[in-house]
């Protein structure tokens, strides 16, 4: 409540929301947004749910928008996916921004008896379905990894298929998925040459839509002003700012980032 409260009334843009189901406390998955292939969390941490989450900030807040950032679709289905995020998206006036990746950690998919084989192709129909489920009153579909017969997904988003979808991933086939299916471009932990890079490569693959970068406040403390600028030069169109910790000390850096830098910045 305290972090959604102090979002909407500092002018932040947008509040995200991660999300894992089940950890398991031993996997061989590579974690792709660390050198070491290793997360600083584990199967203990807290992961709330991130359309949950959502909801309930929606119910507190009246501006800012509402992002997962991001589901791996080793967790759900293309269809369930669409009625959460569509009634996520009536309940919030519109707000919600959908941030989905093929998901890299394997075995979560496996625990949760949902398929983990060719993840990048089922990612990409997937995307064919969500757009099917938010803009036909009925709809079938025959596809690679799904088969269903003429049904409906309602209620539809108050954005219809215009509800902006997020691709998270930082290897070639998300990129590329991202260009080709007029979706966002999200990148976790990239620092600004980098993320100047990707918008190039994004570009030259034909990516039009917008791109986002994450970057941690904790590590980067005293730099936050000089690196979302280096950012915005770059040209990411979302900087997502992460602070894990107790509610008062996340409220008391977004205090600050907005006091340091949210004046300092076009």
């Amino acid at each position: 409540m305290a972090v959604a409260r102090a979002a909407e009334q500092l002018g932040y843009d947008s509040l995200w929301a991660t999300t894992h189901t089940a950890i398991p406390v031993h996997f061989e998955s590579r974690y792709p947004y660390d050198p070491s292939g290793r997360p600083a969390w584990n199967a203990t941490t807290p992961w709330g749910d991130a359309l949950l989450s959502l909801a309930y900030a929606a119910a507190i807040t009246e501006r800012v928008h509402l992002g997962s950032s991001v589901i791996p679709l080793t967790t759900t289905d293309p269809l369930t996916l669409a009625k959460h995020a569509a009634t996520l998206d009536v309940y919030s006036g519109g707000r919600l921004e959908l941030g989905i990746g093929a998901g890299w950690l394997v075995e979560e998919g496996q625990a949760l008896g949902r398929p983990t084989d060719h993840r990048s192709a089922r990612l990409e129909e997937s995307l064919e379905i969500l757009r099917l489920a938010w803009s036909r009153p009925t709809f079938s579909h025959a596809g690679r990894f799904w088969t269903f017969p003429e049904l409906g997904v309602n209620p539809k988003p108050l954005q219809g298929d215009r509800l902006p979808i997020w691709i998270g991933g930082q290897g070639e086939r998300a990129l590329r998925i991202a260009a080709t299916s007029g979706c966002g471009l999200m990148l976790w932990f990239v620092e600004p040459d980098a993320v100047r890079d990707y918008i190039a490569r994004f570009r030259a693959v034909g990516g039009s839509g917008p791109v986002a970068a994450a970057m941690p406040l904790a590590p980067n403390a005293g730099r936050w002003l000089e690196l979302s600028s280096q950012y915005a030069s770059a040209g990411t169109d979302l900087l997502i700012i992460t602070s894990y910790g107790q509610a008062s000390s996340v409220t008391t850096t977004l205090e600050d980032f907005a006091k340091q830098v949210l004046p300092e910045l076009p």
